[in-house]
């Protein structure tokens, strides 16, 4: 068995279905935690502390933002971020402070 992972392209999961899953550890056997393969620009950037204005320019013109967060647009306008790329930019502590459902308290 191997631990490479298929390559997903949002297009790939038009109804946001598909998931990240995170382990903590290779010898956990659920994950600890399920995230979206991507997340909405404007949330990138609040991951990565810099103004959407800006995300939104260096989406348009060098198609992403830092060489680790792939950025793809996905519509009019649309531009979703790699929520893999999220994590190795900025760990996976601060991606799950931001992407926390409303009402779910942080841990201790």
């Amino acid at each position: 068995m191997t631990d490479e992972q298929p390559e997903i392209a949002p297009d790939m999961d038009p109804a946001g279905d598909l998931v990240l899953a995170v382990r903590g550890d290779r010898s956990a056997t659920a994950a600890d935690y399920e995230l979206p393969l991507t997340v909405p620009l404007d949330t990138a950037c609040e991951i990565m502390e810099i103004p959407v204005a800006d995300g939104k320019r260096l989406a348009k013109i060098d198609g992403g933002f830092h060489p680790l967060v792939p950025v793809f647009h996905v519509g009019r306008g649309k531009y979703v971020a790699s929520t893999a790329g999220l994590i190795r930019y900025s760990g996976l502590h601060k991606v799950r402070e931001v992407l926390r459902p409303p009402g779910e308290v942080a841990a201790k």
